[in-house]
């Protein structure tokens, strides 16, 4: 009995010392994946202090360059005054008849191109009032379009900030515009029926009135009634028939070739 229990008791000593190599195993395989992972947490956090390590250098550096950039400015500032306080007589007129004239000429040139940009928009307006500028053109031209191509016409007439209202309400006032400091309406009316009558050429005097304005044109494709005209004979109201539209479009477009 003693070799038989002292050889169960060697076996049972080998099983336990072996399930402690399998769990000092499995202990060492954690163990690695543990400190694999810290390596990794490490390399990485080196890295990001590499790259804020870099970017502070190169903020630095920038900032190092924009300091030498400015004390030159200043030293040039500094330079550039010292310089003009020592200016003699001459040097002052001679500064300063090249600064005049330096001034002079940018103005001119702004004029210059402001007057030839002006021309231009009156040529490409004189254009489109030719184009247009046939009765047959206009009696088949929208409403809204014949009160714009009515605005243009004003433009060339040298009325100033001339407007075109709204396409509904405006009350009797399709355009507003101005000559000198005073305001001017005018109505436009791109009637099928052929005639405008003395109501509504008294409804425009009353628009006229609100807008407290100096003249109006009421400007139709077709003909006034003789009561409309002996209405409007002692008030600030132009009317512009048909045949007289067509007279105003042909001298105010005349010298497009």
């Amino acid at each position: 009995m003693a070799p038989y229990s002292s050889i169960i008791l060697i076996s049972i000593m080998i099983i336990e010392k072996l399930y402690r190599q399998k769990g000092m195993g499995k202990l060492t395989k954690n163990r690695w994946v543990f400190m694999a992972k810290r390596r990794r947490r490490r390399s990485k956090r080196k890295s990001n202090d590499a790259i804020f390590i870099i970017a502070l250098t190169l903020i630095l550096y920038v900032g190092y360059i924009l300091y030498k950039a400015t004390l030159g400015v200043i030293d040039f500032i500094d330079w550039i005054i010292n310089q003009i306080l020592n200016w003699t007589i001459f040097e002052w007129f001679l500064w300063g008849s090249l600064t005049f004239g330096l001034i002079f000429f940018i103005i001119k040139f702004k004029k210059y191109k402001y007057l030839k940009q002006k021309q231009r928009i009156e040529h490409q307006q004189k254009v489109k009032i030719r184009r247009s500028g046939n009765m047959e053109r206009l009696k088949t031209m929208d409403p809204f379009d014949f009160e714009e191509y009515i605005a243009v016409l004003f433009k060339l007439m040298g009325y100033e900030e001339v407007t075109v209202t709204r396409k509904s309400g405006d009350g009797g006032k399709d355009i507003i515009f101005k000559k000198g400091n005073e305001i001017c309406i005018a109505e436009c009316k791109r009637y099928n029926s052929p005639k405008v009558t003395r109501p509504d050429v008294q409804k425009f005097h009353s628009a006229l009135i609100d807008m407290n304005a100096k003249e109006g044109f009421y400007i139709t494709i077709g003909n006034f009634t003789k009561p409309a005209v002996d209405y409007v004979l002692d008030k600030p109201i132009h009317l512009i028939d048909g045949h007289r539209l067509l007279s105003l479009i042909e001298e105010y477009s005349d010298e497009i070739t």
